[in-house]
């Protein structure tokens, strides 16, 4: 069935396109009967007005673009549901793409994005500059990074995670429970200058609390292979607690110590990144640094559309959330004090 159209409101009303369009909008003098009967009609052929329409003339669209890695990442899927929601309180419609950690196709989409006359975008981006970014800057859209930036762009407003509270907060605990060496799984191939931040910090805070020595840092990517051989090092360097900075790494490693037998908590205690359901349902329940994901979203969404409703141009905002950690039982007493 075919929609109704402003014309079909108008012959059926026996009033002009023009009359429909302006009692629609509260505009012109009509008698009250007349507005009545345009409504009745508008609700019996069930007219929607085109929202595309109104853009073109109103210069707006009332759409935003959301880009982020992967959807299929629990903390990524909290994030755009904290944003959607919080746009489409605001009347705000979405389009929601991922990247795939790959800049290509983060910029494939952003074309997309241009083409459907956003008013503005939200992106988690992938690493380093990027036509796709810049074409976005060069048109001067709003745009805000959520949960990392690009190095040199300082001109983007931001809403990222501070690690170092988190972190400090969960090595510290770690070492009441009588840690002495604690691993850190970096993952470097995401190229996030944020994910590489949560390793600094970690330095600096473990060589401040355990010691020279008591920091044993890996690295891996997505492959179970690397996972594995991370794994393996932390185990033969003597880390009695490990902490990822990538909630996929922890959820793989877990994995991997239940297949050598190995109990969370007990033979390894374990913290991760990221406050996601996953880590709620295991047993033990995984304990988490958090970067207030509703919080984030919440930020990011309000500083865009500060930007989008600005007459003048903003300066660039660039917003730190503290992290919190949030034990669990997959952290113990190390194991030889038991």
């Amino acid at each position: 069935m075919a929609f109704a159209t402003i014309r079909d409101v108008a012959q059926k009303a026996g009033v002009s396109i023009t009359a429909v369009s302006q009692i629609l909008h509260g505009k012109g003098r009509f008698s009250d009967e007349t507005k009545a009967l345009v409504r009745r009609t508008v609700d019996e052929l069930g007219y929607v007005p085109d929202s595309r329409a109104q853009g073109i003339r109103l210069s707006e669209s009332r759409t935003v673009g959301l880009l982020v890695p992967d959807i299929r990442n629990p903390f990524f899927a909290d994030l755009v549901s904290s944003m959607e929601e919080q746009l489409y309180e605001k009347g705000y419609s979405t389009l929601i793409g991922t990247s795939a950690e790959d800049v290509q196709r983060q910029d494939a989409f952003i074309t997309t994005l241009l083409g459907q006359r956003i008013d503005g975008a939200i992106v988690v981006p992938e690493g380093a500059d990027s036509p796709g970014i810049r074409s976005l800057i060069d048109r001067d859209l709003p745009l805000v990074f959520v949960d990392r930036t690009v190095e040199g762009l300082d001109t983007v407003p931001s809403v990222v995670s501070d690690p170092y509270p988190g972190i400090e907060s969960a090595v510290d605990t770690l070492h009441q429970l009588g840690h002495r060496r604690v691993g850190f799984v970096a993952h470097s191939s995401l190229g996030s200058v944020n994910v590489n931040e949560r390793e600094t910090a970690f330095r600096a805070i473990a060589g401040e609390l355990l010691g020279e020595d008591g920091a044993v840092v890996v690295d891996c990517d997505n492959s179970f292979r690397s996972r594995k051989d991370a794994l393996m090092a932390l185990l033969a360097e003597g880390a009695t607690a490990m902490l990822c900075a990538y909630s996929p790494d922890a959820i793989a490693l877990i994995g991997l110590l239940h297949d050598r037998g190995m109990d969370v908590g007990e033979d390894l205690s374990v913290v991760s990144f990221d406050d996601i359901d996953a880590f709620r349902l295991m047993s033990p329940q995984v304990a988490i640094i958090s970067q207030q994901t509703a919080d984030m979203g919440r930020q990011g969404v309000e500083m865009l559309l500060a930007r989008i409703g600005a007459k003048r141009k903003r300066r660039a905002e660039n917003r730190r959330i503290p992290t919190v950690f949030v034990q669990r039982g997959s952290v113990g007493v190390v194991p030889q004090a038991r």
